[in-house]
């Protein structure tokens, strides 16, 4: 006989062994059920028969008989109202106090709404929208305007005047006006004619010894463009045609003339005194006499031209004096960013 068939024949006697076998065990089951169990599966109400059940005391270890009756019984609770789910009423924040109220007594719902929480998205959307007076001026601090900013590259050069006269008297600290006079053009924006340029005087003094003249260092701060006050940093490199260095106006140096009028003063004294020489010639006494005066020419023209470099240390430059409206030409130092 093939494994095939015996698989078939035990199957088959397997199915009528469970169907012969599970309405016994289905008859045992039943016979394990009490009365009092039966009475309540057919519907039937059933007293309780035992009164008593173990309780364990974890303190002794020990086993003691209890009876149901001698339990303390819970209090009943109050039933939720109806609408304790409803969207539109708050919910029930009762707190229970322990006390068994009148099943007849209508138990409020009592909360308390501590925060009230709002949507300020949604306010804002159903609020009328006021639109504020048009202004006229326009402040680098405007709030609420956005404004496109644009980079003015380092380097950047632009002709300007000043507006106000310009001497080493100035304090440091005083601000000096320029304006443009000339356009300013790139591929994005034009920076137009008589735009505002403020400057600082960083550094001033008046003439000094050693021939040195007053000075008065000046740094570009800022230029007003579209009524905004942009931040920049940039020097002067030309006054006139004239190269400027470090920013720094200095007055007349004059050490070269002063050495010029200290070696002259020699020289003068050795025109007068020949001339004195010559006229003691002319004499007869006056001859032995004559070469005196003019030896003495000779030493003091010799010594003022010598000592001529020295002295002339001693003297002071020039003021810085310039009016107003002449021609300087500023350079940015840094990137500026204008709006």
């Amino acid at each position: 006989m093939s494994i095939w068939k015996q698989f078939r024949i035990f199957t088959i006697i397997l199915f009528i062994a469970c169907m012969t076998i599970i309405p016994v065990w289905s008859l045992d089951l039943d016979s394990t059920v009490t009365d009092t169990g039966r009475s309540n599966y057919s519907g039937q109400s059933s007293t309780v028969q035992n009164t008593s059940v173990k309780t364990i005391d974890y303190v002794s270890g020990e086993a003691k008989q209890v009876t149901i009756d001698s339990l303390p019984k819970l209090p009943t609770v109050p039933a939720l109202p109806k609408n304790v789910n409803s969207p539109t009423v708050a919910p029930y924040n009762g707190i229970y106090s322990g006390k068994i109220p009148n099943e007849d007594a209508i138990t409020p719902c009592n909360f308390k709404v501590d925060k009230l929480v709002i949507d300020e998205s949604v306010v804002k959307s159903k609020s009328k929208t006021t639109v504020a007076p048009k202004s006229n001026t326009k402040t680098a601090t405007t709030t609420g305007k956005k404004s496109k900013t644009v980079l003015l590259p380092k380097g950047s050069q632009f002709r300007v005047v000043n507006k106000s006269k310009i001497s080493d008297t100035l304090p440091e600290g005083s601000t000096i006006e320029f304006r443009s006079t000339q356009e300013f053009k790139t591929p994005y924006y034009t920076i137009p004619k008589n735009t505002r340029f403020t400057a600082k005087v960083v550094d001033s003094h008046s003439p000094q010894i050693t021939c040195n003249g007053g000075l008065v260092g000046l740094r570009m701060t800022s230029l007003t463009l579209n009524g905004y006050n942009i931040p920049i940093n940039a020097g002067i490199i030309k006054f006139k045609t004239d190269n400027i260095y470090f920013s720094n106006l200095k007055g007349e140096h004059t050490y070269w003339k002063t050495t010029c009028k200290k070696a002259k003063w020699g020289q003068k004294m050795f025109t007068k005194w020949s001339k004195t020489s010559s006229k003691l010639a002319s004499k007869g006494a006056g001859v032995i006499i004559a070469p005196f005066p003019y030896i003495g020419g000779c030493i003091l023209a010799a010594s003022s031209t010598v000592s001529s470099p020295v002295t002339a240390l001693l003297g002071k430059g020039g003021h810085l004096n310039i009016p107003q409206n002449v021609t300087f030409t500023i350079k940015l130092y840094d990137d500026a960013y204008v709006k």
